[in-house]
């Protein structure tokens, strides 16, 4: 616990983080640029495939062969990826029915398990023929029966199955059926535009019906069930890494093109980027800013900026007084710079975008020129703080009010984020209070008892492009990950709406509604949607890291090794 009127203090540290900027190699890229930020471009997903189209890697005859070593955190603590199991890379283990174009930086959907699709005139009705002569590594072959039975398990769980994530992004399916033993229809409540992006999330895997069967449909004790896809579960040594190695009997016969994969466990990200830096390891997905800042002067080394679909934001328990009242959210809304508490916390946690209620990286999200124009985004916050002591005012708070200010042990959050926040609140508003320091793990926690104030707790996260998925999470009144408890009636009419939407462009203008209705009654703070920041030897090929629209690293199979 301590008070943020000891600003010395704040300050102190405020002032050695924005320090750490200034050193002489290169820093990161403003990613508040436009101009040096991935473009944004309309994924194309709406149309079925050529016939016997296939993932490969982007590049002319890739070389084969090789041992791939990547380092980030491998530590799972259960092996069922439907009921929460996290293992990046580890999902190649499996396949899914269609899957997110590594090639093209996720620009397109592309056939796996389903060789094509159709749809019914009234989008009801998706019908899907499978792939023949695929079998999971353990020689059962696949059928419909067992995506029946993945996915039945997702949309109707047994009760000693807890579905995480994955049932929420399907809740448009009513059923899945077999049609024969090689067709699959999904038969949905309502046509959904965004219901094949949600089917080709990396999560979206297919298990096999034996295995489901044999382990009463739980799969968390299971080491790794056996999947069908382009790697094969090899050793899991606690601690320290997972290896998987070819499937050489894959579907696709293009892929893989390396021989194994070790996955290395590198919990630090200054650890992960010094792997990197020293050759112990090919790649990483996110390193720390300086060993960043080190391999963009390496001519051996890449790196990149890659808009992510998870955000760095403050949650607010709108139940709270004076939190409860649109016209205090908003005026903190109005009052904080983001891009100074971005700038702060970059050089210790990662980068980040201002953007506005969206991922930079979907195209409904509002220009970045435009949006550094309006209030609450602009740089220049002299009219916005003004606007906001006259909203505090109004609400009967003209001298500010105390409250609590809640962040986890990690440094970036209780020294340099959290406290950047709160000095922002008491300089331009008088709004002060005590810093509750809590472990990361209590997160679910103290959301679920509502045991907060304000708490950069970075629960908002997309798992589409899509807007609709998003908001109906964590915004609308009835949503499963409402933390915040924002009860706003006109928003929820016009998440409805959206709802039963499909044309693009009538989307686009409910959308831009919507942004609106959010930045005069904000559910919480926002401060932005982060940026991970991959570097990789120039060997390492077949990802189209730099041409991603935005970073998704669970799946890598396209990847090979020019040496």
């Amino acid at each position: 616990m301590r008070r943020l009127h000891l600003a010395f203090l704040l300050l102190m540290v405020v002032a050695l983080t924005l320090a750490a900027c200034t050193t002489p190699t290169p820093v990161l890229p403003d990613v508040s640029s436009a101009g040096q930020v991935i473009e944004r471009d309309e994924v194309l997903v709406a149309t079925p495939p050529a016939a016997g189209e296939m993932m490969r890697a982007p590049e002319a005859e890739p070389k084969r062969g090789g041992v791939l070593k990547t380092a980030w955190t491998i530590s799972p603590t259960q092996w069922d990826f439907h009921q929460g199991g996290v293992c990046t890379g580890c999902v190649m283990v499996y396949d899914g029915l269609i899957m997110w174009n590594v090639a093209d930086g996720y620009r397109t959907i592309v056939p796996a398990l389903a060789t094509d699709w159709s749809v019914s005139e009234d989008g009801l009705v998706y019908t899907f023929n499978l792939r023949e002569d695929v079998s999971f590594h353990d020689g059962t072959p696949f059928d419909a029966a067992d995506v029946v039975a993945t996915f039945d398990r997702i949309i109707n769980p047994p009760d000693n199955v807890v579905i995480s994530g994955v049932r929420e992004d399907l809740n448009m399916v009513a059923s899945v059926a077999a049609v024969d033993d090689m067709t699959v229809s999904f038969t949905l409540n309502q046509a959904t535009p965004y219901f094949l992006e949600a089917l080709a999330g990396d999560n979206k895997i297919v298990y096999s019906s034996e295995a489901l069967a044999e382990n009463n449909n739980d799969l968390r004790s299971v080491m790794m069930a056996p999947g069908t896809g382009p790697f094969k579960f090899s050793e899991f040594v606690p601690g320290e890494k997972i290896g998987l190695v070819a499937n050489e009997d894959y579907w696709n016969p293009e892929l893989p093109y390396i021989d194994s994969i070790e996955l290395l466990n590198v919990g630090a990200w200054v650890d992960r980027g010094t792997a990197v830096l020293t050759g112990q390891a090919d790649l990483s997905w996110n390193v720390s800013a300086d060993t960043w800042q080190e391999g963009a002067t390496r001519e051996e080394l890449g790196t990149a900026l890659a808009p992510c679909l998870n955000s760095h934001m403050i949650a607010i328990n709108n139940t709270v007084p004076p939190l409860d009242d649109p016209r205090v959210r908003r005026a903190i809304h109005l009052a904080v710079d983001r891009q100074a508490i971005i700038d702060a916390f970059t050089p210790v946690w990662e980068p980040a975008f201002v953007t506005r209620w969206l991922p930079r990286a979907t195209s409904y999200a509002t220009p970045v020129d435009e949006l550094l124009t309006m209030p609450g985004y602009r740089p220049d916050k002299t009219a916005d703080i003004e606007e906001a002591r006259r909203l505090l005012a109004e609400a009967g708070y003209p001298d500010g009010f105390e409250t609590t200010f809640t962040a986890w042990t990690l440094a970036a959050s209780s020294e340099v984020a959290v406290p950047a926040f709160a000095e922002q609140l008491r300089t331009s508003l008088g709004i002060t209070g005590e810093i509750k320091v809590v472990d990361r793990a209590l997160t679910p926690e103290i959301l679920q008892t509502g045991d907060y104030a304000l708490f950069k707790s970075d629960t908002y996260a997309s798992p589409v492009l899509d807007p609709y998925p998003l908001w109906a999470q964590y915004l609308h009144s009835e949503g499963s990950q409402n933390w915040s408890l924002y009860n706003n009636p006109e928003f929820d009419a016009l998440l409805d709406e959206l709802e039963q939407t499909t044309a693009v462009e009538d989307r686009r203008e409910l959308v831009n509604q919507g942004l609106d209705m959010l930045d005069e009654n904000p559910p919480f703070f926002l401060i932005g949607f982060c940026a991970h920041s991959p570097m990789w030897h120039d060997y390492v090929k077949g990802l189209s890291i730099e041409q991603r629209l935005w970073s998704k690293w669970d799946r890598f199979e396209t990847v090979w090794l020019d040496r």
